[in-house]
């Protein structure tokens, strides 16, 4: 019998594994590991960061999320063996990492649950790495409504792929973007249907609680009028050997007449050569997340007479413009004009008399973006009394969430049905 077990145990010590964070979790609260799961521990980690320097510490956490929503962060660093290594995060949290052996690779891990979001950065012997875009993850967990998912007897309308469309040279010169058009199955030719436009429209055509499920629904029910949807990815500009370069900054984050003009021109002429709709700027929307959203707003304020509705997800207000425009030269004559950035809708917006027709939706979370272009949902807050001060028709809907459209997404139904209201 203890022949038995000293081989049983023996066994456990050489079958040591690590497949998720769960499991590195466990590990990193143990006092001691052994030979076998210090091993296991190093063969992971070089194998999931076997294309990144873990040194620099630009890398991702490495993310297992759980069916409660929340879910489990894992952390590797290479140092010098011996070195003090920790991670630091926003409200004070840090974890000390743990040295595998002597091995100079580094590791931490923690549970986290629905609705935490996490800014992270590396510190070793007391000198902080750069904070990027890889050092940011959060887990949330939203419960969709009935009208976000496919019903019984609920026609269905067509969505249909325009292609990739590839713009003429007075707007954005050398792009290419996919879209699509929306037809409910209420549709009808000698009827003008609404519109509405989707920013980063690709995102929003896919999985329960895609836009066209939600306007299904509604449009059925009565709960919002027939629409005509447009879906519309920001343009990219292919390169010969080389990933196509993105022009969604260029489109979304510069606050200026153009995007609007490119869509009347290009895009929705095209949509009202097929399709019976409504000229009227009261029925025209238009939607977006992060800088789609503040794009939607500009669009929205610059051209009026073309669209009055819009709905914002974690919106983009913040300061794009560079320190070379402060303060700006006097008799500035480019193109942009002395507001260059939805950092100065509020201000705008508190100060323009009278109001343009805009009913607006805004939604953002608490633990949205902050960095050096600014605090995402204190900027959002800054929007609501700004809208509220001049007295436009708007409604708010405030999260924990982070940077990300799923708490938006999750509430579309009664978005939708509050932005084609008339009161």
């Amino acid at each position: 019998m203890k022949v038995f077990l000293i081989l049983l145990f023996s066994a456990l010590i050489a079958g040591a594994q690590v497949k998720n964070s769960s499991d590195i979790l466990v590990l990193y609260k143990k006092q001691i590991l052994n030979d076998s799961e210090q091993k296991a521990l190093i063969k992971f980690a070089e194998n999931r960061h076997k294309k990144v320097d873990m040194a620099k510490g630009d890398h991702r956490a490495i993310i297992q999320k759980h069916s409660d929503g929340g879910g489990t962060a894992a952390w590797f660093l290479k140092a010098k063996s011996g070195s003090k290594v920790e991670i630091f995060a926003e409200k004070k949290r840090h974890w000390a990492m743990k040295e595998i052996g002597s091995s100079g690779i580094f590791f931490a891990a923690e549970k986290f649950p629905n609705m935490t979001s996490v800014h992270f950065r590396f510190s070793v012997n007391g000198k902080r790495f750069k904070h990027g875009k890889n050092h940011r993850f959060g887990f949330e967990s939203y419960k969709w409504l009935p009208d976000s998912l496919k019903q019984d007897g609920v026609p269905q309308g067509k969505l249909i792929s325009m292609g990739k469309y590839k713009a003429n040279d007075e707007f954005y010169k050398g792009t290419q973007r996919d879209w699509w058009i929306y037809v409910p199955a209420q549709y009808k030719e000698d009827s003008p249907a609404k519109l509405i436009v989707f920013n980063d429209g690709g995102g929003f055509i896919k999985g329960d609680g895609n836009a066209c499920t939600v306007m299904d629904n509604l449009i059925h029910k009565g709960k919002m009028p027939v629409t005509i949807g447009v879906f519309i990815n920001p343009g990219t500009i292919p390169r010969e050997g080389k990933e196509p370069m993105k022009n969604r900054g260029n489109e979304y984050d510069t606050c200026t007449p153009k995007f609007a003009n490119f869509l009347e021109k290009e895009i929705l002429s095209q949509v009202y050569a097929k399709y019976n709709i409504s000229k009227k700027a009261e029925d025209h929307a238009i939607a977006g997340s992060s800088s789609g959203a503040s794009c939607a707003f500009t669009a929205a304020w610059h051209r009026n007479d073309l669209f009055t509705r819009v709905i914002s997800y974690v919106g983009s207000y913040c300061d794009f413009r560079p320190t070379k425009d402060y303060p700006l030269i006097e008799g500035d004559k480019s193109e942009y004009g002395p507001f260059k950035t939805a950092h100065d809708y509020p201000a705008l917006i508190r100060k323009t008399i009278p109001n343009k027709n805009i009913r607006v939706f805004l939604q953002d979370g608490e633990n949205d973006l902050d960095n050096v272009l600014g605090n995402w949902f204190q900027n959002n807050l800054r929007m609501e009394s700004a809208l509220a001060f001049a007295g436009y028709k708007h409604k708010v809907a405030w999260g924990k969430g982070m940077h990300s459209k799923r708490h938006g997404q999750s509430l579309l139904p009664i978005i939708m049905e509050w932005i084609w209201k008339n009161d």
